[in-house]
């Protein structure tokens, strides 16, 4: 099976599931309580606006689902830059 060089050299973090047709990112992020959850959601609409890119997100009291899609087959560095963003925030929220 052919894999694009940028697929290559950006794989997806630690922790990211990694569908390919079409490709994209997802994590499940989990949470104490609904507080963490919406300042998680909170911090990520803030790189959002920063970085133009809304991914899909699926959510509910203790958990968001981030979806991240590609464009293509080639990972965009904008992209996997929201990814490396996401986690930061999860962090962030469950201080």
């Amino acid at each position: 099976m052919f894999v694009n060089q940028e697929l290559q050299d950006l794989q997806a973090p630690e922790g990211w599931e990694i569908q390919r047709r079409p490709l994209g990112w997802s994590k499940r992020f989990e949470f104490a309580d609904y507080a963490q959850t919406r300042q998680f959601l909170d911090l990520l609409t803030g790189v959002s606006e920063k970085l133009g890119y809304y991914p899909n997100l699926n959510f509910a009291k203790t958990y968001v689902v981030v979806a991240i899609q590609f464009e293509g087959d080639a990972v965009e560095p904008e992209r996997a830059e929201f990814a490396a963003a996401a986690e930061h925030c999860a962090e962030q929220a469950r201080e």
